[in-house]
């Protein structure tokens, strides 16, 4: 049997109407891709989900967990056994189209120093922007560059490089993934992607977006998304807080302040006083150095 070229990892707990959308919209759009495999993890569904995945033949290759796990445990188990050159984590409340995944892998043999290649993701209520990089402030909370945006920023490249992306769907290459030991488990369903980014930051990788890429994602869809964030963000920020301050916050404040500001806009009852206030002095002030438009190759 022919070794696929990239092993696409999904893990799935309940939300059996989205995972259909994406699986369809995923077989849709990968004709014409090199080889691949889908390799699904079912963390303890109770909604029919496990039924359905089970009546799926090749390329879906199908793990059910005997007690439930998280993002990182389940995409850790489903790398462990997959068999492509590349992996690509994808969530399953994301919706494909078109050859999305062409300018990713294109990004990953065009830059030697590719930790993980991201995309542009939007809402599908809205329709607004969502991602096309993470940037992070002087307060250490990973934003989403762009968010809330009903057109993208100009770009003068097709790729931007960023301190971190989205693990919603990335893609990277397997002996990257294992180079710094994959996800870490200690994160319960959030931050454990931006981590993941961080720790590859260190060993010199950056992290591009693909602006041709670009899907759908309901984002949060999974039951408990959001039960552990608080803790997850302060497990990120014990560990990465001086490596961000000296490394990113530099370079990414005034991007991470504009992201702030616009999202203030859009939602005005999340504004955070404190944030919305440095976030404009910081973009008041004059600035020695940091990025006031993505750094594009």
């Amino acid at each position: 049997m022919t070794r696929p070229h990239i092993s696409i990892l999904i893990a799935t707990h309940n939300c059996l109407d989205l995972t259909q959308r994406c699986f369809a919209t995923l077989t849709a759009s990968l004709e014409g891709a090199p080889d691949y495999e889908i390799i699904v993890v079912d963390d303890c569904s109770t909604d029919g989900t496990a039924q359905f995945l089970d009546s799926l033949g090749a390329p879906y290759r199908i793990l059910h967990n005997s007690e439930r796990g998280s993002f990182a445990l389940n995409n850790n188990r489903a790398a462990a056994i997959a068999q492509g050159e590349i992996f690509c984590c994808l969530n399953n409340d994301t919706e494909l189209a078109g050859a999305w995944w062409q300018p990713m892998l294109d990004a990953l043999q065009r830059f030697d120093d590719a930790g993980c290649i991201g995309n542009v993701q939007r809402l599908p209520d809205t329709q607004r922007y969502d991602h096309f990089g993470v940037c992070f402030p002087a307060w250490l909370t990973p934003l989403h560059y762009g968010q809330h945006r009903k057109t993208p920023p100009h770009f003068d490249s097709p790729y931007s490089r960023w301190g971190a992306v989205t693990g919603a769907c990335l893609m990277i290459r397997r002996e990257r993934f294992f180079e710094v030991g994959g996800f870490n488990s200690e994160y319960i369903n959030g931050c454990e992607d931006v981590d993941l980014c961080l720790r590859l930051h260190r060993k010199g990788y950056w992290h591009y977006v693909a602006h041709a890429s670009e899907i759908v994602h309901v984002k949060g869809a999974s039951p408990g998304r959001k039960t552990h964030n608080d803790r997850n963000l302060v497990r990120l920020t014990q560990i990465h807080a001086n490596y961000l301050r000296q490394h990113l916050v530099p370079r990414d404040a005034a991007l991470a302040a504009a992201s702030y500001l616009r999202g203030a806009w859009a939602a005005p009852s999340k504004i955070n006083a404190g944030k919305l206030i440095r976030s404009a002095a910081t973009l008041i002030r004059p600035r020695k150095g940091g990025l006031r438009q993505p750094e594009c190759f």
